[in-house]
């Protein structure tokens, strides 16, 4: 009777073969991985596992939120002359030059104008914005009256009296300085809804 020899697998088979045996031991180690990621993913969703990392990421989003609001001028606090206020200018929208011309008609008044640039945030859709911080309440205020629907926001990150002023998309023209003007001898009066920058500190 023949018999047909043993035949042994040739190098190349061998190497394919262990190649294989690679492959298959890492994808079944990282699916194994990325099933666990997602369960543990999926327990702290369903808060049944705590978060791997601090509440401070949220807290301080919560905090940056809680910081843009209205802030109201302090009880008696007068307008400020023109003069004193030093003002940036930003354009938030695509209209060329707007900036410019809305700094030459503050600085028609007496402001001082800072920067007058492009506006960093990209386009405003209000009419006017003023940001300003503690110390810039009274100029902001100030210079609101000359800007018909201007909104007013906070910025706690500001320590000087330096404003600024966005104009928008519903920007038409400022108003007339002699009919705008405000009393000197009459205290300011907050925008409906504001808070006391004070208030919001002692409350953080």
């Amino acid at each position: 009777m023949t018999t047909t020899p043993d035949v042994a697998p040739s190098g190349k088979s061998q190497r394919r073969r262990h190649l294989l045996q690679r492959q298959t031991i890492i994808f079944g180690t990282l699916t194994v991985i990325l099933v666990a990621f997602a369960l543990a993913a999926l327990g702290v969703f369903l808060r049944i596992l705590p978060a791997p990392f601090s509440s401070e990421f949220t807290d301080l989003e919560a905090q940056q939120e809680a910081s843009l609001f209205t802030p109201c001028p302090a009880p008696g606090a007068l307008p400020v002359p023109y003069e004193t206020i030093t003002a940036n200018v930003f354009n938030g929208t695509d209209q060329s030059g707007l900036a410019g011309s809305t700094s030459e008609a503050i600085s028609g008044v007496g402001v001082v104008i800072g920067t007058t640039a492009n506006y960093a945030a990209g386009a405003y859709p209000g009419a006017t914005l003023i940001v300003a911080g503690e110390q810039g309440v009274p100029a902001a205020y100030t210079l609101a009256a000359l800007f018909p629907g201007a909104e007013i926001q906070f910025d706690a990150a500001r320590a000087d009296a330096v404003i600024d002023l966005v104009v928008g998309d519903q920007y038409v023209a400022m108003n007339d300085p002699a009919v705008s003007t405000l009393d000197p001898a009459l205290p300011l009066v907050g925008l409906e809804g504001c808070q006391l920058p004070s208030d919001t500190t002692d409350a953080a």
